[in-house]
């Protein structure tokens, strides 16, 4: 894993002769033998392996110049006081355990917390997040709230590639008179009621919560439930718009693992790309629910669908490009959280957007970007919707300053193996950095954490800002 995963050799002659080791971990001795047996070498390790983390502490520190020290004194600390109250927090559904430390000086420290209600600066101020805004922009302003009870009613689940697609789906289903029903926002109450309709563990996240999100709709009682099979995105600008098969064909995995309660589960294979051909295939779809539909009507309603679904892209591209004009104008670093569509789904991407917030950064995402962006050159068929979007995204950020990205990966996703080498051979060649985090079912941000201070530290590091006091 360390080998082949993390510093990523494609052999072990890449480490050379001579090879040191260090960290507590090669303290013991078996793993420190099976390591010299992995790589046929003789290690070096030091007697203050453990230590060397502390030692580089300390070096960083010297070179920072510092007027004093903000350690505490030996009379302070012979003075130390400290009294731990534990709560439970009440402000969201993840009730945390919180551990509250409170000291002389009035100050305190809290651990356990998974936001910083408790811990953000007043009136600081609020930095751009177009991860916040596609999100409430598709769960509050979207689908209309009024519910005529003399129309049908068709589910929507917002989940997949269902997240992207909600402004195009739902101005068809309405245009066609029926109600259109959103299931809830995700939540861990939502997760367990349906997990037990997972088929297989080692699907990715979003996959998973695809399953709550329809079992949602059941529990709405809908008339049907509205999911389509797409083995095609919409094609942009490169033309590669292929889906990648879990978002392609999962309405069968549902159909197939899911009791709905005789509810019907309308699943057509569409191409968005061909409206003549898709109207038939949507009105063949819909005459399940609806048999008076005309060919004519169908056509007219994915009309207007697709207009309202290059508004919303148009929408976020607007939204990209006041957060970058914020970030310039307010000398502040922009992060473009890439991934996939429905990585803004809080519960899928845990807070992420919102903690890079509170470390300083400006958040975009890979879809808010300009439109003509530069395609670099990949050592992959690159084939994948998505994927293509995440290369541009890569490309745009090499060439602006005070621009960096991070890429999200579910665990289970089987094409997103590629898309990291060759996301960061992108950066590298412009001499940026190439942050991955993947992201599943634990929610503990704090190595999460650890790796966005690390590349705000790498970041002020760079441009010679990390030794200011």
């Amino acid at each position: 894993n360390a080998l082949y995963k993390v510093i990523r050799v494609r052999s072990v002659d890449e480490l050379g002769d001579h090879v040191v080791v260090q960290g507590g971990t090669f303290l013991n001795d078996t793993i420190l033998r099976c390591f010299e047996k992995e790589i046929g070498k003789q290690v070096t390790r030091p007697n203050i392996a453990h230590l060397m983390g502390a030692f580089g502490c300390a070096l960083l520190s010297k070179q920072m110049n510092l007027s004093a020290s903000k350690l505490s004194t030996s009379e302070q600390l012979a003075a130390f006081n400290c009294k731990v109250n534990s709560i439970h927090c009440k402000g969201c559904g993840n009730q945390c355990y919180l551990t509250i430390h409170k000291f002389d000086d009035g100050s305190q420290y809290i651990a356990g917390n998974k936001c910083d209600r408790f811990t953000r600066v007043k009136n600081k101020m609020v930095l751009p997040d177009v991860f916040n805004q596609k999100y409430d922009y598709l769960r509050n302003k979207v689908v209309s709230k009024d519910i005529d009870p003399n129309k049908k009613s068709i589910g929507l689940p917002l989940a997949l590639n269902m997240i992207e697609l909600l402004p195009l789906w739902n101005t068809v289903l309405t245009q066609l008179g029926f109600n259109v029903v959103l299931s809830d926002a995700s939540s861990k109450g939502l997760y367990e009621k349906a997990q037990f309709t997972i088929p297989s563990d080692t699907i990715c996240y979003p996959a998973k919560f695809m399953h709550a999100h329809i079992n949602n709709l059941v529990e709405k009682n809908v008339d049907a439930i509205f999911y389509p099979c797409m083995t095609y995105n919409m094609v942009e600008n490169s033309g590669k718009n292929y889906n990648c098969p879990v978002v392609a064909y999962y309405p069968n995995v549902i159909d197939a693992n899911m009791d709905l309660h005789d509810i019907p589960l309308i699943q057509p294979y569409i191409d968005l790309n061909d409206i003549h051909f898709l109207s038939g295939k949507l009105k063949e779809a819909l005459d399940v629910i609806d048999p008076s539909l005309t060919s004519k009507q169908v056509e007219d309603a994915l009309n207007k669908g697709l207009e309202a679904f290059h508004s919303y892209q148009d929408l976020k591209r607007q939204w990209g490009k006041e957060a970058m004009e914020f970030a310039r104008a307010n000398d502040l670093d922009t992060i473009v959280l890439a991934g996939r569509p429905y990585h803004v789904d809080p519960m899928i991407q845990h807070g992420i957007s919102h903690l890079l917030n509170t470390l300083n950064f400006v958040v975009i995402s890979e879809d808010s970007l300009p439109k003509d962006i530069e395609e670099p050159s990949v050592d992959v068929l690159n084939q994948w919707a998505f994927h293509s979007r995440l290369y541009k995204a890569a490309n745009y950020v090499g060439q602006h300053d005070h621009m960096q990205l991070i890429q999200l990966v579910s665990f289970g996703c089987g094409i997103d193996a590629v898309t990291g080498d060759e996301v960061r051979s992108i950066l590298r060649k412009y001499d940026k950095f190439y942050t991955q985090i993947k992201i599943d079912e634990v929610d503990n941000l704090g190595a999460i954490t650890i790796r966005c201070r690390s590349l705000q530290a790498a970041i002020h590091q760079k441009e010679g800002t990390l030794w200011k006091e």
